[in-house]
C-alpha cells in the first residue's frame, strides 16, 4: 500500500504549516523543550510529538520561524489516505482469483476475498472479526506468523477441498501484526489425477495378467537393433536385469528408455510384481509427495512406491524432481520406508528403482539443481541408449518392423520406394525412435497402394530433403551407393574387418557382402 508509505516518508512538514505566534526565537523554543524542524523534514519524524498534543515549530536554515505543524491537516490527510487504502484493499479482495485470507496477531479474520466466499461458502459478515479456528481446523495462515513464508504448498484446509497456498506474515518494521494467505483451488485437478492414477494402475494390472497368460520368452524382444552399439547396451541390460541393482538409463528423448526399463523388469526376478511408471516431470510439484508416498485422511491414496512393492518403479525424467522431493525420495530409498502425507506410521517398501533422464545429471549436479547423493543412489549401473543417428544400420530393420505393425491396423504394405529408404537412412532423426515410429505410421496411413511413398513424408523430412539436395533419379543411385558404403564400412569397423561377422551383422549373405565390396570398390 504505497499511499501510507508515501504519507509516512515522502510528505514534508512544509505541506502542513499554519501561522502562529512566532515572537519567540528558535533558541528560546528549543530551551523550553519545543521541537523545531526544517520544512523539508519528513512528516513521519514529527508524528509522535504532534499526536501527543505538542506544538512542532518549523524554521528555515537561517532560523527564521515559518509556522507550526497543523495537526488537523495531518489528521485529515491521514484519514484520506486510509480511505484510499481501504478502497484499494476492497477492490483487490473482490478481484483476485485466489481465495485471500488476512488475520491479525490474535488470529482474527480482518480480510476475506470474494473468491474465499465462493470456495468456502462463508460470507464476510460471518467470518470478519471472528477467530479463524472457529471455521477451519487445519491452518497454514496462522502457522506463518511463527514459522515464516510458505510458497506453493499443498494444503487441505477442510474435507474435500485441496489448495495450493502462498502465505506470509504481515509486519510493521520487524513486528509481526498478522498474516496473509492466498489459496488456489486445485480440488478438481487432484481428483482427476487420482482417477487417472486408478485407471493407469488397472491397465498395468491387466497387462500383468495378460503377460502371465501369454508369457514372453524374452523381455527384450520388442527392442530392435543389430548394431554394435545397441548390442553392447542390450548385453549389459540383460546382465543387470537378473540383479536387484538400481539402474540409471540415459539417452536423448525418444530413444526408448521406458522400453528398456520394462524389458529389464520382465527379465528380472520381480517380473511377477508390478511395474509402476512415474513421470517426474509431468506431475505438479505440489502433488508429487502424495503421488509418490501416498496420503492418509479424508482422501486415502496409495503412493506409487507402495504400489510398486515387490516389483519395479520407473522414475522417468527424474531430473524434473524438485530439490525438496529429491531429499525425501533419497531418504525413502535409503530407509526402504515411506511416510504417507497425513500419516503417522512409516510403511516398509521393497522396490527396485530404475530411473531415466534425457539430461546430463552430472551437469545438473554442478549447477546445484540435482543432489549428488541421490545420483549415486540411483546410478549403481548406468545404461546409455545411443541415438538413432549413431546406429543407422538399424533403420531398415526398424522401418520394416514398424511397417508390419501398422499394416495390421491400416492395410497391407508390401514394398517401400527405394528413394524413400535412402531418405530415411540419411535423415538425422532428432526425435529418434519416437519420430521414426510416427513417420512410418503416417506413411502407412497415407499410402494409396501397397507401397510407402516419398510424397507422403511429413514436413520436417521434406524440408530436410530439399536442403540436402533434390533426391531425383539422376542422383538416387549415387546417394544409395554412398549410404550402403557407409553402412558396410561401419559394420566392418565394428567387427575388426571380419567379413563373415560383418555379413551377419548386416543381415545379408556373405556372398552378397562380397559382391557389394567389389561393386562399391571397398576391397
Amino acid at each position: 500500500m504505497a499511499v501510507l508509505k508515501k504519507f509516512a516518508t515522502h510528505l514534508k512538514v512544509s505541506d502542513f504549516l499554519k501561522e502562529a505566534d512566532l515572537s519567540s526565537s528558535v533558541r528560546d523554543l528549543k530551551t523550553e523543550g519545543f521541537q523545531v524542524v526544517f520544512p523539508s523534514t519528513p512528516l513521519n519524524e514529527i508524528l509522535a510529538e504532534a499526536f501527543q498534543g505538542k506544538t512542532v515549530y518549523v524554521a528555515d536554515e537561517e532560523e527564521k520561524l515559518l509556522g507550526v505543524v497543523d495537526v488537523s491537516k495531518v489528521l485529515k490527510a491521514l484519514w484520506q489516505a486510509l480511505l484510499v487504502v481501504e478502497s484499494q484493499l476492497e477492490t483487490l479482495l473482490g478481484t483476485v482469483h485466489d481465495a485471500v485470507t488476512i488475520i491479525n496477531d490474535q488470529d482474527e479474520v480482518v480480510g476475506w476475498s470474494r473468491r474465499s466466499v465462493e470456495m468456502y461458502g462463508i460470507t464476510p459478515e460471518e467470518i470478519l472479526g471472528q477467530k479463524i479456528n472457529k471455521f477451519f481446523s487445519s491452518l497454514v495462515v496462522t502457522q506463518v506468523i511463527k514459522n515464516g513464508d510458505v510458497r506453493d504448498s499443498y494444503h487441505q484446509p477442510c474435507e474435500n477441498t485441496h489448495v495450493l497456498i502462498n502465505a506470509s506474515p504481515v509486519k510493521i518494521g520487524g513486528q509481526v501484526i498478522g498474516s496473509l494467505g492466498a489459496e488456489r483451488d486445485i480440488t478438481e485437478t487432484v481428483y482427476l489425477h487420482n482417477e487417472l492414477s486408478k485407471a493407469s494402475s488397472k491397465v498395468r494390472l491387466l497387462q500383468a495378467e495378460i503377460n502371465k497368460i501369454t508369457p514372453q520368452d524374452d523381455g527384450f524382444a520388442k527392442i530392435r537393433g543389430k548394431s554394435k552399439l545397441m548390442q553392447e547396451v542390450l548385453d549389459l541390460a540383460r546382465r543387470v536385469a537378473k540383479t536387484n541393482a538400481s539402474i540409471l538409463i540415459t539417452g536423448e528423448s525418444g530413444t526408448g528408455k521406458e522400453l528398456f526399463a520394462e524389458a529389464i523388469h520382465l527379465e528380472s526376478r520381480r517380473k511377477e510384481g508390478p511395474f509402476v511408471i512415474v513421470n517426474c516431470d509431468a506431475i505438479p510439484a505440489s502433488l508429487f509427495e502424495s503421488e509418490l508416498f501416498g496420503q492418509r485422511g479424508s482422501l486415502e491414496k496409495e503412493g506409487k512406491l507402495l504400489l510398486a512393492h515387490g516389483g519395479t518403479i520407473f522414475l522417468d525424467e527424474v531430473d524434473g524432481l524438485q530439490p525438496d522431493m529429491q531429499v525425501k525420495l533419497l531418504r525413502a530409498l535409503q530407509a526402504k520406508k515411506v511416510y504417507p502425507v497425513g500419516g503417522q506410521e512409516p510403511i516398509a517398501i521393497d522396490v527396485r528403482v530404475i530411473a531415466a533422464s534425457s539430461r546430463d545429471l552430472k551437469k545438473l549436479i554442478q549447477q546445484g539443481t540435482f543432489r549428488e547423493d541421490l545420483y549415486y543412489q540411483l546410478n549403481v549401473v548406468s545404461l546409455n541408449i545411443p541415438p538413432l543417428r549413431h546406429r543407422k544400420e538399424d533403420i531398415p530393420d526398424l522401418v520394416y518392423a514398424l511397417t508390419r505393425e501398422f499394416s495390421n491396423a491400416y492395410g497391407a504394405i508390401k514394398e517401400i520406394e527405394p528413394e524413400l529408404m535412402t531418405i530415411l537412412l540419411n535423415y538425422p532423426w532428432p526425435g529418434n525412435i519416437t519420430e521414426l515410429r510416427n513417420v512410418v505410421e503416417r506413411l502407412v496411413i497415407l499410402a494409396e497402394g501397397e507401397a510407402l511413398a516419398v510424397k507422403n513424408l511429413p514436413e520436417p523430412l521434406v524440408k530436410w530433403k530439399d536442403n540436402a539436395g533434390n533426391l531425383n533419379s539422376s542422383n538416387l543411385n549415387e546417394l544409395t551407393d554412398r549410404t550402403e558404403r557407409e553402412v558396410i564400412l561401419q559394420a566392418l569397423e565394428k567387427v575388426n574387418g571380419n567379413k563373415s561377422q560383418a555379413a551377419k551383422l548386416l543381415g545379408i549373405p556373405r556372398s552378397t557382402l562380397y559382391y557389394k565390396l567389389k561393386a562399391l570398390k571397398i576391397l
